[in-house]
């Protein structure tokens, strides 16, 4: 693997890369994604990060639509906080700018995969928050669990 894909799976361990893309009965698919990807399981032991340290899902660095998007993911089953989701957001985020090398160019992207029902005040409130990775500052997207993640790459 080479480019900004190939910089992360060189520091990721063997044993943090996702196979599947589910946690807590809420899931993403990578339906219509290029094979040209890393998708890490944040919550991997072996990832070189503090035991407290807040963190989402999934990191996914890939392909799609001929750019090179990086996407940290959180699924949620129930009710949440939008506060505590871009910290966990913030997390991933985090976590790629110490990998990323100098330079690299991305489309960014935080995902929040959920079910349906969340509450209005939930709605409002993840519309203030936001994560940021070298300047470029996004809003979280939202997307349904089990739906495709290129619904949020756009």
């Amino acid at each position: 693997m080479t480019g900004l894909v190939g910089a992360f799976r060189r520091q990721v361990p063997d044993e943090c890369l996702a196979r599947t893309y589910a946690k807590d009965g809420c899931s993403i698919s990578l339906a219509g994604m290029s094979a040209h990807h890393v998708t890490v399981d944040v919550d991997c032991s072996a990832l070189p990060l503090p035991t407290d340290a807040k963190r989402c899902d999934f990191l996914f660095v890939g392909e799609h639509d001929d750019r090179t998007w990086i996407a940290p993911i959180e699924l949620k089953r129930g009710t949440f906080s939008a506060r505590a989701v871009a910290a966990q957001l913030q997390g991933g985020v985090d976590l790629a700018d110490r990998w990323m090398p100098e330079g690299s160019r991305f489309e960014f992207a935080p995902v929040v995969a959920h079910r349906r029902g969340i509450r209005q005040e939930t709605l409002k409130a993840l519309r203030k928050v936001a994560v940021r990775l070298r300047g470029i500052t996004r809003r979280p997207k939202l997307i349904h669990c089990g739906a495709p993640l290129r619904e949020a790459l756009v």
